[in-house]
């Protein structure tokens, strides 16, 4: 009955949208685009294998709650399984987990292992109004958020992965970003970003991004909404915190995908000398961390 109950909310979010054609056209093109990674030469599994992944990824979207659209995660597999460069994947902000049960697969799949950072109890306070509303354009609702929202407790993750996805993968880093990513030491290849206020998303850029690898992987879900995407690339920022200037990201202000509204992604390029140092900086001493 849940099943059923989320195909029905999601075909009328569809055509509460983009309206009958608009839907109708999206969901070619979803099929096109599915059907290109499925014939993808590149990255490290073949056609039979993506199809027995993208088969265990509708299992996990038809019996977990989501907050991610189908479509996101192909163009994120894809992008990992093409990825070149060694390291784990840490997920920030898991919700329920079934984000988390098709990166523990992506994560198998590609011999790596998968951090999943989250309080565990919901978003933080925003700390102000302007954080807690973020304004779209004509074609996105805006998005108004409170404390608790998007609540998973740690044993409904751990469990719903066991029955979904990769477990023996997984490791849990609870808490808020500010101190569980601060004790974190991992030089991730990819990060999964899933946080909706600036100021979490800006704790995991301090923490996580002087320690990904050199060109490793950097994603995020709430690209359509350009007060975001200007507060976590604020050149300032940037300057003050990572003595940097902000990467290019692809798909701000609308998505990598009409199929895949919201994700966008940037990489980590050459280091400087000094977020060179900070990134090795006890790197092999891990924190105790809740693991299965």
């Amino acid at each position: 009955m849940q099943k059923i109950q989320r195909l029905v909310r999601m075909i009328q979010q569809g055509l509460g949208r983009w309206g009958l054609l608009g839907t109708v056209a999206r969901f070619l093109l979803m099929k096109s685009e599915t059907r290109r990674f499925l014939i993808s030469e590149r990255g490290t599994l073949d056609e039979q294998q993506r199809k027995k992944l993208l088969s265990d990824f509708s299992r996990i979207q038809a019996n977990i709650e989501c907050a991610h659209s189908p479509y996101q995660f192909v163009l994120i597999a894809q992008y990992i399984l093409n990825l070149g460069v060694s390291g784990p994947i840490v997920e920030c902000g898991c919700y329920k987990g079934g984000s988390s049960a098709k990166l523990s697969l992506l994560a198998k799949a590609t011999n790596r292992q998968l951090f999943i950072c989250d309080s565990f109890a919901g978003l933080p306070m925003p700390r102000n109004a302007e954080e807690a509303h973020l304004s779209a354009d004509r074609t996105h609702a805006d998005m108004i958020f409170s404390e608790g929202e998007y609540s998973g407790t740690l044993e409904e993750v751990r469990r719903n992965i066991t029955a979904c996805g990769a477990i023996e993968v997984c490791t849990f880093v609870p808490g808020l970003f500010e101190t569980s990513l601060r004790d974190l030491r991992v030089r991730p290849a990819c990060v999964v970003m899933d946080v909706d206020l600036i100021s979490s998303a800006r704790e995991c850029l301090k923490y996580l991004w002087p320690q990904t690898v050199e060109n490793g992987l950097w994603f995020t879900h709430e690209a359509s909404y350009p007060s975001y995407i200007t507060g976590i690339l604020d050149p300032d920022w940037w300057s003050y915190n990572l003595h940097e200037v902000p990467p290019v990201i692809f798909g701000a202000g609308s998505g990598l995908s009409e199929c895949a509204n919201g994700l966008a992604y940037f990489r980590r390029a050459l280091r400087t000398v000094q977020s060179e140092k900070r990134a090795h900086t006890d790197v092999t001493s891990q924190p105790s961390l809740s693991t299965t």
